[in-house]
C-alpha cells in the first residue's frame, strides 16, 4: 500500500487547497492535482468539492478520509511496534520446562527477565522430558529446560548448571553399613548395597528416570521398584513416609518439607550430577530473547555457588 500518497490527500483535506498542500508536501501543483484526480477516477467517486473555496470534502470523501486517517493510525502503530521488536523492547518467548522444575527456576528468573524486558510476553509449556523434545522439534517452543541426556543428537544444547541427585530415606531406614561419612559429613551410600531396598522412581520417559536407568546399569544393579509415579514431589514424599526409597534432584530437597525425619545421601563421593541446559531446534537460530533467558539462568546459578 502506498502510505505515502495517502498522506497527499489527507494534508490536501487538512488545509482544503491543493497548491498549500503541494508546497508544503514539496511537490508541483499539477503532479499533486494529477495523483487526486486518478485517484477519484479509481474510487469512482468525488473526494474534494473544487466548487468552494477552501476546497471541502463530498460525502464519499469524508467516508474516505476516516478511513485513511485509520489506516495511517494503524501503519504508524505497526512501525512502532516494529522499532521496539527489532529493538528486543517487545516479544512473546515460549519456554517448555518440566512442570516441578518451573515451580523451582521460573520464580528466580522471570522476574530479572521482566525488569530487562518489561514488553515480552512469557508462555510456558509444562510437560515431561519426552514431550518437550517432540515440542521443540515441532517449533511449539523456543526452546526446552530439560537435563542434557542421551537423544539429544539432533538439538542444540546451551549448558546452564549443574545439579546433584540426592536418595533419601526415612531417617534409620537404611543401614550404617550401607553408607559412610566424609570428612564434611555428607553421608555417601553405596548403590550396590541396596538390593534389599524398595525403589520409588518415576516412570519412563522422565529425564531423571532416565539418568537413574544409566547409572544404575553403570553399577550393575538392577533396583527392586515398589512404585513408579509421575513426579519427584510424590517420590519424595513417599520415601520420606518410609515406603521405599528416591532419588530426586536438589532442588526438591531445598524445596520440599518432609513429613517425617529423613536421611539424605549423596549417590557417590563426587556426586551423582546431570547438566540442566536449554535445548534449542538444532535446524534454527536461537533468537535473542531466548539467549537473553538463558545468559539470566546462568548469571543466577552462577553466583549459588
Amino acid at each position: 500500500m502506498e502510505f505515502k500518497k495517502l498522506e497527499y490527500i489527507l494534508k490536501v483535506a487538512q488545509l482544503g487547497n491543493i497548491t498549500k498542500a503541494a508546497d508544503e508536501l514539496y511537490m508541483t501543483q499539477p503532479a499533486l492535482s494529477h495523483y487526486i484526480t486518478k485517484v477519484e477516477s479509481e474510487e469512482g467517486v468525488k473526494i474534494f468539492d473544487r466548487s468552494t473555496n477552501p476546497m471541502t470534502l463530498t460525502y464519499a470523501g469524508e467516508r474516505y478520509i476516516k478511513t485513511i486517517q485509520s489506516i495511517l493510525e494503524l501503519n504508524q502503530q505497526l512501525q512502532e511496534e516494529m522499532l521496539e521488536v527489532s529493538a528486543h523492547k517487545r516479544g512473546r518467548l515460549t519456554i517448555g520446562i518440566p512442570p516441578a522444575r518451573a515451580a523451582n527456576l521460573l520464580p528466580q528468573v522471570i522476574p530479572e527477565f521482566i525488569e530487562a524486558y518489561p514488553g515480552v510476553q512469557i508462555k510456558t509449556v509444562e510437560h515431561n522430558s519426552r514431550q518437550l523434545k517432540e515440542d521443540v522439534k515441532k517449533g511449539l517452543v523456543d526452546f526446552a529446560i530439560l537435563p542434557q541426556l542421551d537423544g539429544l543428537d539432533k538439538f542444540r544444547c546451551l549448558e546452564l548448571f549443574d545439579e546433584e541427585l540426592f536418595l533419601i530415606a526415612r531417617q534409620g531406614m537404611i543401614h550404617e553399613d550401607s553408607w559412610h561419612t566424609t570428612a564434611n559429613d555428607e553421608k555417601v551410600i553405596d548403590i550396590k548395597k541396596l538390593k534389599k531396598q524398595k525403589f520409588i522412581l518415576l516412570r519412563n520417559g522422565h529425564g531423571i528416570r532416565n539418568a537413574l536407568d544409566i547409572m544404575f546399569k553403570m553399577n550393575g544393579f538392577k533396583p527392586d521398584i515398589f512404585m513408579e509415579t509421575t513426579n519427584n514431589e510424590t517420590a519424595f514424599g513417599l520415601a520420606s513416609a518410609g515406603l521405599g526409597i528416591a532419588i530426586v534432584p536438589r532442588m526438591n530437597i531445598s524445596t520440599l518439607k518432609a513429613n517425617h525425619p529423613i536421611d539424605i545421601f549423596k549417590v557417590s563421593e563426587d556426586g551423582l550430577k546431570w547438566t540442566i541446559s536449554a535445548i534449542f531446534n538444532d535446524e534454527k537460530s536461537a533468537g535473542y530473547l531466548a539467549l537473553a533467558f538463558v545468559g539470566i539462568i546462568r548469571d543466577i546459578f552462577d553466583s549459588q555457588e
